[in-house]
Formats: structure tokens, sequence, C-alpha cells
């Protein structure tokens, strides 16, 4: 396990469990999913070798969630799911500053909550139990601008 207790060597980047993902469609072979980047990712993406293809969006710009794992179980080693605040439009930190430990995101599994985030993962909120709590949410800084088409992750 890295020092950060979020990944080994082969799950260094962002993934997330299906179970918190909303799925659009899916057989056989083929998973669509409604993208966490929702504002903007209108018609689903598409899952391919575990990763969130690119896929349409109603804006210029390439979407920070493309390339984000998505696992079925957790992998063997026991690395927990972890998203960046690269993934995320909206995050706030203590003191109402850009820096800081995070106090809150906009939960990405479309509750239309903030969520708090305690000791570095999303903490419970909204009416009933989101799938997306108790995912870890690592500082990465801002995410991408909006109309940027360049990968910034």
């Amino acid at each position: 396990m890295a020092a950060d207790d979020t990944s080994c060597a082969l799950h260094a980047e962002p993934w997330v469990p299906l179970r918190a993902l909303s799925i659009a469609r899916q057989s056989e072979n083929e998973l669509i999913i409604r993208c966490p980047e929702s504002l903007h990712c209108l018609r689903g993406a598409l899952v391919t070798g575990g990763q969130i293809a690119p896929h349409f969006r109603n804006v210029a710009g390439l979407c920070p969630w493309i390339g984000v794992g998505v696992r079925p179980t957790a992998p063997p080693c026991g690395c927990q799911p972890f998203i960046t605040t690269r993934q995320l439009r909206i995050v706030t930190h203590h003191g109402r500053t850009p820096w800081g430990p995070i106090a809150s995101i906009a939960c990405p599994g479309g509750c239309r909550e903030f969520a708090p985030i305690r000791a570095g993962r999303i903490g419970p909120h909204g009416h009933r139990p989101c799938p997306w709590t108790g995912i870890r949410v690592l500082d990465k800084g801002l995410h991408p601008p909006l109309l940027c088409a360049q990968d910034y992750r």
C-alpha cells in the first residue's frame, strides 16, 4: 500500500466501484453509465477496459472523468476507491480559501447535496444512503478549465 493508504502501484489512478455509478444501459458486452459530470455529459459514457471512455459532452472540452477506473468489486490487494479534486467541479475548503483541508464537495452521485469530507472521505449526506459515502477524495488542485480540450489529469 502507498503511504496515503489509497492504492498500490497497480491502482494509483482514481477509480470508483460500479455500485456508485448510475447504469444507463448494460448488456453482455456493453456498459454505459451516467457520467458523474452530469451537468455537461448528458448522453452517457461507455465503460471500456475498466475505465470511463471518451464520450459526448454538451460543451467543448474533455470530461474530467475520462480514464477513471470502474471496478465491480474491490481489488484483492485491498486498495480503496478514490477520486481527486480534478474530477469535481465544486470543492469547498475550510476557511473559504482555495487551499487547506477540503470541507465539502458537490456529490458526484447526483444527490444534489453538498457532501461533507470526513477524514478525507465523502461523509454521509442527504436523506438516504449514498453509494459515494466513504470514497476517498484526494486534493490534486482545481478541476480543469471547462472549455479546455487538453487532458489535465
